[in-house]
C-alpha cells in the first residue's frame, strides 16, 4: 500500500509543487507589505492567498479525480491493473494518498493564516479591529470569530471536499463500467455525481441543520457524518471496480 501511494503522489508532485510557488509569491508580496505599511500590496497579497488556497486543494482533488479517469481508460496506465494487487487496495491507496494530500494541505494553508493573522496584530497593534473583520468575513458575525472555530471552519470545508473527491471516484468507475459503450457516459455520470452531491447535502441538513454552524457539537458530528460516508463511497466503488471493470 505505501508504494502505491507514493507511486500516486509521484503522479502529482509538480502541480503540487505549482501551487506551492503560487503560495510562496503571494506570501512574500503579503509579508513585502506588511512590514512596508503598505495595506494596497499586502491586501493583494491576502487576497492571492484566499484564491490559491481555494484553487490549490480545488485542483488537488480534481487532478486526482483526472488521474484515476487516465488510469483506467488510457492503454499505458492501466497496466497499473495488472499489478497483483486488488482493486480496493489500488483505490485505498488513491483515496489515503489524496485525503492526505487535500488535508495537509489545507492544515498548511491554515497555519499561514494563522501566522499571517499573528504577524497584523503584531504589526498593527490592532488585535480586536482585525479579530471583528475576520469574525465577519468567516462567520458572518463580528463577534463570532475565535480561533477554535477558524479551526472548526476549515475542518469541515476539508472532510466535505475529501468527501466529493470520492464521489468523483465513483462518477469515474461508473462512467467506465457500467455505463461503458454509452454514447453519453460521461454526462450521465456527471449527473450521477450532481444528484448525489445534492441528495447528500440534503440529509446533512436534515440531521445537523439545528445546530449552529461554528459549534463543537457540529464539528464532531461532521467529522463522523463525512468520514463514514467516505467509506461507503469508497467501499461501492472499489466493488465495482473488482467486480464490473474490464482492463
Amino acid at each position: 500500500m505505501l508504494n502505491l501511494m507514493k507511486y500516486e503522489f509521484r503522479k502529482s508532485w509538480k502541480m503540487k509543487g505549482f501551487v506551492l510557488c503560487f503560495t510562496a509569491f503571494f506570501e512574500l508580496m503579503f509579508l513585502f507589505g506588511v512590514f512596508s505599511m503598505n495595506e494596497d500590496v499586502w491586501s493583494v497579497g491576502v487576497f492571492g492567498l484566499i484564491l490559491t488556497t481555494i484553487c490549490g486543494l480545488f485542483l488537488i482533488g480534481v487532478y486526482s479525480i483526472h488521474v484515476l479517469s487516465k488510469d483506467i481508460n488510457t492503454k499505458q496506465s492501466y497496466m497499473l491493473f495488472m499489478t497483483p494487487n486488488s482493486s480496493y487496495k489500488i483505490l485505498g491507496s488513491k483515496v489515503l494518498e489524496n485525503c492526505g494530500s487535500v488535508f495537509l494541505s489545507g492544515m498548511f494553508f491554515m497555519a499561514l493564516a494563522m501566522a499571517d493573522i499573528m504577524i497584523l496584530v503584531v504589526k498593527y497593534e490592532d488585535i480586536q479591529g482585525i479579530i471583528d473583520m475576520l469574525g465577519l468575513i468567516i462567520t458572518g458575525n463580528r463577534e463570532a470569530f475565535t480561533y477554535q472555530t477558524f479551526v472548526m471552519a476549515g475542518l469541515d470545508t476539508v472532510l466535505s471536499w475529501v468527501y466529493l473527491i470520492c464521489v468523483g471516484y465513483l462518477a469515474v468507475v461508473i462512467c467506465a463500467t457500467l455505463l461503458n459503450g454509452n454514447k453519453f457516459n460521461g454526462l450521465l455520470s456527471f449527473i450521477a455525481f450532481i444528484v448525489i452531491a445534492i441528495l447528500v447535502d440534503k440529509l446533512h441538513d436534515g440531521l445537523f441543520g439545528v445546530y449552529y454552524v461554528f459549534s463543537s457539537v457540529r464539528l464532531v458530528s461532521n467529522v463522523g457524518f463525512y468520514v463514514v460516508l467516505t467509506a461507503i463511497i469508497y467501499f461501492i466503488t472499489a466493488w465495482i471496480m473488482e467486480n464490473k471493470l474490464s482492463v
